[in-house]
């Protein structure tokens, strides 16, 4: 699966649950003092992560994540577009990263979850703009998918 594909999968679930699209690099709008806050909030996670991160692979990559969004969040308060951008595409990457250290099926973890969002109950969202989990809603699967890719154990 190309990004583009997973890129035109998202698309599609926003058109349905009315999340919104823009058709050209643009910011968000918000609350740029909100924002603020929070920035400083995920930086001081961040900092706290760096300290633990070199005795515990799973907080230094929780410490990269953390960073990105920060830096995301940070270039909407200035509103730079190009700042949120590379922002964007380094929050990608360490979502990829994520996979390659876990050993994750990335490409059938996504749409097996893009399945499952396409279950729920469309035009209707939560206060976080989710979309609702209506009464046709089916879980996605990832137990199944991952099982398929353990190895045999002899002991069980």
């Amino acid at each position: 699966m190309s990004l583009n594909k997973a890129v035109r999968m998202a698309r599609e679930f926003h058109k349905r649950i009315g999340a919104p699209i823009a058709s050209q690099p643009q910011l968000l709008g918000g609350a740029p003092k909100e924002a603020q806050f929070l920035a400083a909030r995920l930086r001081n996670v961040d900092g706290l992560a760096r300290k633990i991160a070199p005795y515990d692979p799973m907080v230094a990559r929780l410490a990269l994540a953390v960073e990105e969004l920060a830096e995301w969040t940070e270039a909407y308060v200035s509103r730079d577009l190009v700042a949120a951008a590379d922002a964007w595409a380094d929050r990608a990457y360490v979502l990829m990263g994520d996979a390659v250290a876990c050993g994750f099926p990335a490409e059938e973890l996504f749409a097996e979850v893009h399945r499952s969002n396409l279950t729920k109950q469309f035009g209707v969202r939560t206060g976080l703009g989710k979309a609702y989990r209506g009464h046709q809603y089916e879980p996605p699967k990832i137990r199944e998918i991952l099982e398929r890719y353990r190895e045999p154990n002899p002991n069980r």
